[in-house]
């Protein structure tokens, strides 16, 4: 067990009256977690408010909890105690990275923070995570040769792929979410090096690899985290005043699912073979949980910071279109945005351009017809953008390169002016 483990006080809760039925609950308990670091403490119902009674959950005594949840009522069998205290050993690890512990996050729930920046930052960083997990779970279905516990994964990856209904499949639902929010989900080029990729990477890993229990306790380590956090989505994209369409992913992976966690918490205790083998699940399961709070926190604090490159970027352009007439009415400004560095005349809605340098392939994305942008980058490659971002897409590698695309620079620059004078540029488009 690791030093970890042993820092953080395991305890389970009896609530009850003092009566037969809470010393029965106590002694099987006390009795389980014999040998462990678990401590089983009797408390008095009586010493509570009805009100604190309510916010606790109990309903009925003996209620047994675990790290602050009512995880059994009555009398457990010798073999329901050995769960309790199991559960309430791996629970608690995994709880220390609980969502609630995340300023960020919490300020996103609320709405005081760039919640636009946030839900972009979102689409981009989990799309990895959301769109591999129904391989993690085919991976580690081909470990487990416990038939319950096989069937149980087995159930899950069938409601990941929306029962067989391809608009319900779960990675359709989160392309509608980022498509709700103005990205085009075939646009994003993924850096490697992003949370959300290497999160993803090390789920498919241990899924992989295996054995079962390693796999199993990733898959519940994630299932006891995630319902919490799109709780907290939930609540931050209400902020945004989505569409039902864009929202539909996060809620239906919100609220608890007592069960499942049950299922898998059963299914992890089945597969693990030795006390080692639990040791070793526990311990991933608080690594995996920490991972996931980790990325989560990372998404809620996106904020947009301009960088050298993009600064370079909008100088040699600011050089270019001071060729024009027009450079003196129209001033070239410029606006940074998450996905995009745009350049405008003046309000961002007035932008000619915009740079995407954050991506393995650099590129500059304008209003030009894809067939005229092609005429204007001679030795570039150019093609259309998507209809989300601008109309095409001319790749780069420096800001040096530029000064080689001021034709097209120049002419993005004139149309957007025209645009501003008589508020249509369709004459010309139709040229094209």
């Amino acid at each position: 067990m690791t030093t970890k483990q042993n820092e953080i006080p395991n305890v389970i809760e009896i609530w009850g009256d003092g009566g037969y039925l809470s010393q029965s609950a106590v002694a099987a308990l006390t009795e389980a977690s014999s040998g462990t670091a678990t401590q089983v403490i009797e408390r008095k119902i009586d010493t509570l408010t009805a009100k604190e009674i309510d916010a606790r959950g109990i309903r009925a005594t003996p209620s047994i909890m675990c790290n602050g949840t009512v995880a059994f009522v009555g009398i457990p069998s010798p073999e329901d105690a050995y769960v309790l205290v199991k559960r309430a050993e791996i629970d608690r690890v995994i709880l220390e990275y609980a969502v609630s512990k995340s300023q960020a996050l919490r300020q996103f729930a609320e709405g005081n923070s760039s919640n636009k920046s946030i839900a972009l930052s979102l689409a981009r960083e989990f799309q990895p995570f959301c769109f591999e997990f129904p391989l993690f779970l085919a991976a580690a279905i081909s470990h487990i040769r416990d038939d319950k516990s096989r069937l149980l994964l087995v159930s899950n990856l069938y409601e990941e792929h929306g029962d067989l209904d391809l608009d319900r499949f779960h990675p359709v639902l989160f392309r509608k979410f980022m498509s709700g929010i103005g990205v085009e989900p075939d646009s994003l080029e993924l850096d490697p090096a992003s949370p959300g990729v290497q999160a993803a990477e090390r789920v498919t890993a241990i899924c992989r690899e295996g054995p079962a229990y390693r796999a199993l306790a990733t898959l519940y380590a994630i299932e006891l985290s995630f319902a919490p956090i799109c709780d907290v989505i939930v609540a931050g994209l209400k902020h945004l005043k989505l569409s039902a369409e864009a929202e539909h992913f996060w809620i239906l992976h919100s609220g608890a699912d007592i069960e499942h966690a049950e299922q898998l918490r059963k299914a992890l205790l089945t597969v693990c073979r030795s006390p080692e083998d639990w040791h070793s699940a526990v311990d991933l399961a608080a690594e995996i949980s920490q991972m996931f709070f980790t990325l989560f926190d990372y998404i809620a604090r996106a904020s947009v910071v301009t960088t050298g490159e993009e600064l370079e970027v909008y100088e040699a352009i600011k050089r270019i279109c001071a060729d024009s007439p027009a450079a003196a009415k129209y001033p070239v400004q410029y606006t940074d945005a998450v996905y995009y560095f745009g350049i405008n005349l003046g309000p961002p809605d007035r932008w000619f351009l915009r740079a995407f340098c954050d991506t393995r392939r650099h590129s500059l994305v304008s209003r030009l017809p894809s067939q005229q942008a092609t005429m204007l980058a001679p030795g570039f490659v150019a093609e259309a953008a998507p209809a989300v971002f601008g109309a095409s897409r001319v790749y780069f590698n420096t800001p040096q390169d530029l000064e080689k695309l001021r034709a097209l620079v120049l002419m993005a620059y004139e149309r957007e002016v025209k645009r501003a004078e008589t508020g249509s540029v369709e004459e010309e488009a139709a040229s094209w």
